[in-house]
């Protein structure tokens, strides 16, 4: 009896002991690793450009040729393309990044009253057509590559501003025509026009909204000595 008595004393002694011990000594925690916040602008941004808006011709000698007036609405810009962004440095509040693609775009020179465009014997002008006219227009495809430096914020109304340049080549250029009675007609053909365009553009972006876009070309629209010395100005929004 005596033994027995020993022995239960025993075990009461030992199963106390062992559940009297603390978490940190019957279990081991592992150090974790601090969580990285993520950067409020990623190193490398991709998007689908839409730009539509409006332009106009920037008239620097007409060397005495006349007609080429455009309709302040009728003449329209349009462009699509893709566009990388690359982070180069990153602050708390802004970031300078740049910003550059490729960009399919499209003049649409439509003139007033009832001239076309005639190119012949190494000159481009634009006489009356000798009939009434709903529309008259001119229009040049280029592919185009921008290179926009850019500011981004990282709050407020104004998202990022890019300036920078851009240049294009000519794809395709064509004249259409389309008369009282409806009956259209297009002539494809190079018209003395260049067959490069380069010039600088401005893009300001407005946070959850579209971007207002100006882009003025620095060379001619028309080869040297072929028709008026006018560069084209484009001007829209940008989504």
């Amino acid at each position: 009896m005596k033994r027995s008595f020993i022995i239960i004393a025993a075990l009461s002694v030992f199963t106390t002991t062992a559940f009297a011990q603390t978490p940190s000594d019957s279990v081991s925690v592992l150090p974790t690793k601090p969580v990285k916040e993520r950067s409020w602008i990623p190193a490398v941004s991709h998007g689908m450009d839409f730009a539509i808006g409006l332009n106009a011709l920037n008239v620097k000698n007409s060397t005495g040729i006349s007609g080429y007036d455009l309709r302040p609405l009728g003449s329209r810009f349009v462009s699509v393309g893709s566009s990388h962004r690359f982070r180069l440095y990153k602050g708390n509040k802004a970031a300078f990044a740049l910003k550059t693609g490729v960009e399919v775009s499209w003049n649409n020179f439509m003139f007033q009253e009832n001239n076309v465009v005639n190119a012949a014997n190494g000159q481009v002008t634009f006489p009356e057509a000798g009939r009434p006219l709903q529309k008259s227009k001119l229009t040049a495809a280029y592919l185009n590559i921008p290179v926009m430096p850019t500011v981004v914020f990282r709050d407020g109304v104004v998202s990022h501003v890019s300036f920078g340049g851009y240049a294009g080549m000519r794809l395709d250029s064509y004249t259409k025509t389309k008369d009282q009675d409806g009956n259209k007609n297009r002539d494809h053909g190079r018209f003395y026009m260049n067959n490069v365009r380069y010039g600088v553009a401005l893009d300001i972006a407005f946070r959850n909204a579209g971007s207002f876009f100006v882009q003025y070309d620095l060379n001619n629209v028309f080869q040297a000595n072929r028709g008026p010395e006018m560069s084209a100005i484009n001007f829209g929004i940008r989504l």
